[in-house]
């Protein structure tokens, strides 16, 4: 089982760091631990972030929704998934989704005030935050050149593109078969037949009321 100095040298935006740079770390920086039982929601739509928080252990579910719709994409992240970073700073500073604990998960989180003190501290940890917030800014222009089809999978391959994360584990369409007709620009049984294709390769999973896509990468080949 690996101990906190690992756990935090594993983490994103602790990457390259060694266990003096853990130690002042943790002597300097009041951090809070935060347990979550199945279900209890961690933060909400326009919540400021005040924190910049770590997923340590067990999983959560990161909803965007898509309002005039009514269709909600949601992602399952785990261990060492970072949150609320690319909000930090900026016009916009408030959480774009929901974040629901998946289980029971503890989160590592400390102060935005705290944060940049240690972006100040040494120029590893500041890389590291160029280098997060650089892969996040380039993803949509990434996404929409790549995935330029018209059709229901590029469509769909964008959505899923822009607001998941990589590190996502699975992936999740939620909302009425005739919103998501809507929003792919087709009718309901263009896209019903759409998803019984696509089901059929193992790629999708159909429920009542969602899509869950299994492997976001395979999905986005």
């Amino acid at each position: 089982m690996a101990t906190m100095y690992e756990t935090i040298m594993d983490l994103p935006l602790f990457k390259g760091v060694g266990k003096d740079h853990v130690s002042q770390f943790l002597e300097k920086t009041p951090i809070m631990f935060c347990n979550y039982r199945d279900g209890e929601i961690i933060s909400t739509p326009g919540e400021e972030v005040k924190m910049i928080k770590f997923i340590i252990s067990g999983e959560v579910k990161i909803c965007n929704t898509l309002e005039s719709l009514d269709l909600t994409v949601v992602e399952r992240s785990g261990s060492g998934r970072v949150l609320g970073a690319d909000r930090l700073f900026g016009i916009s500073t408030g959480y774009p989704f929901k974040i629901i604990a998946a289980g029971n998960t503890s989160i590592m989180q400390f102060k935005k005030e705290q944060y940049m003190n240690l972006l100040y501290s040494d120029r590893i940890y500041m890389l590291n935050f160029f280098n997060y917030l650089s892969l996040r800014a380039q993803r949509p222009t990434e996404a929409v050149s790549i995935f330029a089809e018209g059709d229901i999978t590029g469509i769909l391959r964008r959505m899923v593109a822009i607001l998941t994360d990589p590190v996502a584990k699975e992936v999740s369409i939620e909302g009425t078969v005739g919103d998501l007709a809507r929003y792919c620009g087709v009718d309901v049984d263009k896209l019903r037949n759409w998803i019984t294709l696509i089901e059929g390769s193992g790629m999708v999973k159909r429920e009542p009321g969602r899509l869950i896509i299994h492997s976001r990468e395979k999905f986005l080949e």
